[in-house]
This record gives structure tokens, C-alpha cells and sequence, in this order.
């Protein structure tokens, strides 16, 4: 049983992976073809990746979430050693509940024309700034939003470090370099082309390379 608990967690965590890869791998390929376009173009892809980034977030994430919070429960159900992943889930399924919540109440505020009380601190624009090396978003966050990013990353930094602990206990050293390469990725966000294309491959190289620690299971699996 404990094993078909550990089966099926990285089943889960895989699709979750799966979605996380495409998605950062498309924003970062959108955010280096704003390296190609001029200072106008730029300004008007920046409202094309904003509305890409909301889309991204809300719809397929919602899969995402369940997918984690179901893939860590069942890793914590296997083994106590992984508890610090769950509780990494559950502070990503907060961060992305608090980032739903506040938008809804910013769409629900703008159709009232501004009525609700208490006034929220709106959004500022999403300006693209870029130089020789790097993209470079200027983004300026109110205080729930600033408190979801901050949620999020820590609860993905613990869910990677729980997936690097995996990687050893099963002797696969590619997942472990796609945990760290991922934490990276997250801790550099503010540079979105680094950060995003870091993650996009983390999280690729941690969707691949755990199908080979399922491959172990059912070799296990056989054996009895």
C-alpha cells in the first residue's frame, strides 16, 4: 500500500511539472522576443505577456495546485520524511488562493466603478526594461499580491527541496540537479527570462527524470 501511495504522489507531481515546463518555457521564449522587437513593440507585447501570465496562471494552475497538494499528501502519507513538501503545497495552494482572491476583488471593484470599500492599491502598469544581458521586469506589487509571491516562492523552494530529497533516497542524481536548478530559477524571478527559463527547464528535467524512479517502483513491484 505505502508504495502505491509513493506511485501514485509522482504521478500527480508530474503533471504538475508538465504544465509548470511548457508554460515558463513559452513566457521565456515570449520574453526573448521582446529582446528582438523596437522600444513601441516592446511596450505593447509587455500587455500581450501580461494577459499571457494571467491566463497561464488562473487556468491551468488550478490543476497544477491540485495536482501538488494531491503528489505531496501522498509522498507524506509514504513517508514522514517528506511532510516539509506538503507543507511546501499547502503554501503554494494559499499563495494561489490569496492571488485569485484579490484579483476577483479588483475585477468586482472595477465593475461597481470603484465603489467597494476598502479601496485597493491598484495595479501599476507592467513596463519591460531590457539591456545588453538581461529582461528586467519593473512591477510594482500591493501589499496581498507581494504576500502571495512571497508564499509562493518559499512553498515551491520547500516542495523542490522534499523532490531533492526524493532524488537521494532513490540514488537519481538528475533529479536532484532539476530540484536545484529550479530553486535557482525561483530566487532570480526578478529577472524573468533567467528565472523562468530556469524553471522551465528544472521542472522539465524533474518531470522526465522522475518517470525513472516510477520506473524503480514497478520494478520493486514485480519483484514481489
Amino acid at each position: 500500500m505505502s508504495i502505491d501511495l509513493l506511485e501514485r504522489g509522482i504521478v500527480y507531481i508530474r503533471w504538475s511539472l508538465l504544465i509548470i515546463s511548457a508554460d515558463a518555457i513559452i513566457l521565456a521564449l515570449l520574453l526573448l522576443l521582446s529582446l528582438l522587437i523596437t522600444p513601441m513593440a516592446a511596450y505593447i507585447f509587455t500587455v500581450v505577456v501580461s494577459y499571457f501570465l494571467l491566463i497561464s496562471t488562473v487556468i491551468p494552475y488550478v490543476l497544477v495546485v491540485l495536482f501538488w497538494l494531491l503528489g505531496f499528501r501522498d509522498l507524506m502519507r509514504y513517508s514522514g520524511r517528506y511532510l516539509v513538501g506538503f507543507v511546501g503545497s499547502v503554501i503554494v495552494t494559499v499563495s494561489y488562493f490569496m492571488n485569485i482572491a484579490y484579483m476577483g476583488y479588483l475585477m468586482a471593484n472595477e465593475l461597481v466603478g470603484n465603489a467597494l470599500i476598502p479601496r485597493p492599491v491598484m495595479l501599476e502598469p507592467l513596463i519591460l526594461m531590457y539591456n545588453r544581458y538581461f529582461i528586467v521586469f519593473s512591477l510594482y506589487l500591493p501589499l496581498p499580491l507581494f504576500v502571495s509571491l512571497v508564499l509562493g516562492i518559499l512553498g515551491s523552494i520547500l516542495s523542490m527541496v522534499t523532490l531533492y530529497r526524493l532524488g537521494n533516497d532513490f540514488n537519481v542524481a538528475r533529479v536532484k540537479i532539476g530540484a536545484l536548478i529550479t530553486i535557482i530559477g525561483v530566487l532570480t524571478i526578478e529577472a524573468p527570462l533567467i528565472g523562468v527559463l530556469l524553471i522551465g527547464v528544472g521542472t522539465a528535467l524533474l518531470m522526465l527524470d522522475l518517470g525513472g524512479i516510477l520506473n524503480e517502483i514497478g520494478k520493486v513491484n514485480q519483484g514481489h
